[in-house]
């Protein structure tokens, strides 16, 4: 059996639930991000050149057992221009994804000015 030193986890509504860290627990998230495209992407903008993408991202991104760190790492915000990744932040809960998002925006922003 092949375990991982991370979870994957689904959501629901906000709340990410764990479902194990061996290879039928990524089958299972797997499975869940491709029925659920509108839940894995939860928030996305262009602001002039750039694209900003905010998602949940089904795995803990710090790469680490949950026992070495607090809270897993699960949501993502990218801001890519010309395929190109500019600003790049990983959040452990919904909200604070979608205030990233905010965040990110206004940074944008700025940089049109």
């Amino acid at each position: 059996m092949i375990i991982f030193p991370f979870g994957f986890f689904i959501l629901e509504g906000k709340r990410p639930v764990y479902l194990g860290n061996d290879l039928e627990a990524q089958k299972a998230m797997r499975t869940w991000i491709d029925a659920n495209p509108e839940r894995v992407h939860l928030r996305l903008d262009v602001i002039g050149r750039a694209q900003l993408l905010t998602r949940f991202l089904g795995f803990d991104a710090n790469g680490q057992s949950a026992k070495m760190v607090q809270a897993p790492l699960l949501f993502e915000t990218t801001c890519s221009e010309n395929e190109k990744t500019t600003l790049h932040r990983l959040y452990s809960d919904y909200d604070a994804a979608l205030a990233g998002h905010v965040q990110l925006m206004e940074i944008a922003r700025g940089r049109l000015h």
